[in-house]
């Protein structure tokens, strides 16, 4: 827990109440209108809803299976010179893809010789402690943003920011203050308790072990479908038959927690996929329902009536 939200470095802390709060501060501060932030090509929805407020550009940058293509990252910053590049590391949302170390290490070199911040969206760390942020390859450009309501709870609205250094801290703080003031301090009070006492760990490790127990029904449910996952990941990526634009829609009539391949595209044309939530659940039986109403979505005809 401590290696996500490092204590050794609290002159370089900020605790907001969430993540998408931390999003709109750092493009605030680091982007004004028009300029440009580089993303994967497919990338959290937040981020593409606080550069639309604050008209910031996102380009995307291409992906294969195991995240961000380091070529292609390298590339775009020398053709657009981004003010930052935002990246889901770890569990990436929507894909899962998890970076390998060799290409960790490849953009931490990226972000070095273009000169640029690296803002290292880090929700889902604490589920994957096998995977070490980029932020500790080159702390002096990135910002690190670590929550807590993916791997405790939802409704726990505290999230950390690691900042390059002193000064970056203390701009973050005040752009805090002139928002939302600041987090909760009984909720921060009651979380750093659980951090110091080792109960935060213990939470962090049986939803781990729920997540690891839920994706193994999901592949044994989902044999024979398209689709990409990682042991200890809350969601996963499905690939959506051709020719069925229907499949999502019909999928969140039938009480589904399900968002199709648009709400993540940065640029060009939308993937036929689908981020299927495996927590949303309230508990297996509900879960394994909601796969059998999947499958069965997945394998039926194609819906042909048009209304006239």
């Amino acid at each position: 827990m401590r290696a996500r939200v490092p204590h050794a470095h609290a002159d370089r802390l900020v605790i907001f109440p969430g993540t998408q709060t931390i999003l709109f501060n750092l493009l605030a501060h680091l982007a004004r209108p028009g300029d440009i932030v580089l993303t994967e090509a497919l990338t959290f929805p937040g981020i593409k809803a606080a550069a639309a407020r604050l008209g910031v550009k996102l380009i995307g940058v291409a992906m294969d299976d195991g995240g961000i293509l380091p070529d292609a990252l390298a590339k775009a910053c020398r053709a657009h010179r981004p003010k930052a590049v935002y990246l889901i590391p770890t569990l990436h949302n929507p894909t899962t893809a998890t970076l390998s170390a060799e290409r960790r290490s490849a953009i931490a070199k990226i972000i070095s010789d273009a000169d640029t911040i690296l803002i290292e969206d880090d929700a889902y760390g604490l589920l994957d402690r096998s995977a070490s942020p980029i932020a500790n390859l080159v702390p002096e450009g990135t910002y690190l943003a670590t929550t807590l309501s993916k791997c405790i709870a939802p409704a726990l609205r505290v999230a950390y920011l690691v900042t390059p250094d002193n000064a970056a801290q203390r701009d973050m703080r005040a752009g805090l203050q002139a928002t939302v003031q600041m987090p909760a301090p009984l909720m921060v009070a009651l979380v750093t308790h659980w951090i110091e006492n080792g109960i935060a760990d213990r939470i962090i490790t049986a939803i781990r072990n729920e997540a690891v127990g839920r994706q193994q029904l999901a592949q044994r449910a989902l044999k024979g479908i398209q689709f990409l996952a990682k042991p200890v990941a809350h969601h996963l990526w499905l690939r959506l038959p051709d020719g069925r634009p229907d499949v999502a829609a019909h999928l969140l009539r039938n009480g589904l927690a399900v968002v199709a391949g648009d709400a993540f595209t940065v640029d060009g044309t939308p993937p036929h996929a689908a981020r299927v939530s495996l927590g949303a659940a309230r508990n297996r039986a509900e879960l394994t329902e909601a796969l059998r109403i999947l499958v069965g979505a997945l394998h039926r005809p194609a819906d042909t009536r048009q209304i006239v």
